[in-house]
């Protein structure tokens, strides 16, 4: 059975998308259906297919905190380019879609003389993961600034108060929910500010990523920080510093930035991440906490290893 005839044609359903084109380890398999949104009706449309036909389906937006299978992702990856926002400074808040850039959000904000996301510009992906995973930098997060979101769930959609995502450190409840719950939008207060000063806000914190974070093939920070206490620093402690295995490596600039070589495999990058959580732990009794995902044809026992 050709299962792409069972797709809207609105939709341009590809077949065997390269996912190292579409995440910034720039490693991963292909997956089974692939498809571009840009708007809420083409999300809706999408999610509501995938459900319909009980396909696995997978939201990616920058694909800057996911680490894919080299046998790539079963069922459908819904590539979220829904994009739109509205400012209303007046009322304190914007809206902003799920698929825009928190970066270029910040630099939205600063430009209309709104304050509260300048942190932005240090989140390299996209609303609808910051808000899945209350994203953050610069001494703030999503759960200080984020007024309620749009959440679909399984064909239905509600918006729900920022407490009501009891947010934690980098995670809110929507990880694990069976209901695999997708963020459409979400409302931010921002507070009326000079422009001038947010411009140069957003330099000097665009500075400080680029002296203290290295470039290249990788997902940011890898591990969570323990509490009182940085992955960064347990690595470097640990002397993983540099370390290689296979086509991945620990940045020498920053420990707690695993990277991918050309022609590394997601395999290369997973055994590396297993291989300085052990040694961490070994060391130090701290057992680090990943907050990349791994998404796609991963077999049981390396997710056993990284669980």
């Amino acid at each position: 059975m050709d299962v792409t005839a069972q797709f809207p044609t609105k939709l341009r359903v590809r077949t065997g998308e390269p996912m190292a084109r579409h995440t910034s380890f720039g490693v991963g398999g292909p997956a089974d259906y692939w498809v571009e949104v840009r708007s809420l009706g083409a999300l809706r449309l999408a999610l509501e297919t995938a459900d319909r036909l009980r396909m696995p389906r997978t939201i990616m937006g920058h694909g800057t905190n996911s680490l894919v299978a080299d046998d790539g992702i079963e069922g459908l990856v819904i590539y979220n380019r829904y994009m739109d926002f509205e400012a209303h400074g007046a009322d304190g808040w914007v809206r902003v879609a799920s698929g825009h850039s928190m970066a270029r959000l910040a630099g939205r904000c600063a430009q209309l003389g709104l304050g509260g996301m300048s942190f932005a510009i240090g989140v390299p992906g996209t609303v609808g993961g910051a808000v899945y995973g209350n994203a953050g930098a610069f001494g703030s997060d999503v759960a200080a600034v984020l007024k309620s979101a749009r959440v679909w769930r399984r064909s239905h959609e509600v918006e729900l108060a920022a407490p009501d995502f009891k947010f934690d450190y980098r995670r809110s409840n929507l990880h694990g929910d069976d209901s695999k719950p997708v963020v459409l939008a979400a409302s931010f207060g921002v507070r009326r500010a000079d422009p001038v000063t947010l411009r140069r806000e957003l330099l000097t914190f665009a500075r400080r990523r680029r002296a203290t974070q290295p470039q290249g093939q990788n997902a940011g920070s890898f591990f969570m920080n323990p509490d009182g206490d940085y992955a960064g620093r347990l690595i470097e402690a640990t002397g993983l510093k540099g370390l290689e295995l296979g086509g991945a490596f620990v940045s020498p600039v920053h420990a707690n930035f695993l990277s991918a070589r050309p022609g590394g495999t997601a395999r290369d990058v997973l055994d590396l991440a297993i291989a300085v959580r052990e040694d961490v732990a070994k060391a130090t009794g701290v057992r680090l906490t990943p907050e990349v995902r791994l998404l796609g044809r991963w077999n049981c026992h390396a997710r056993a290893l990284f669980t």
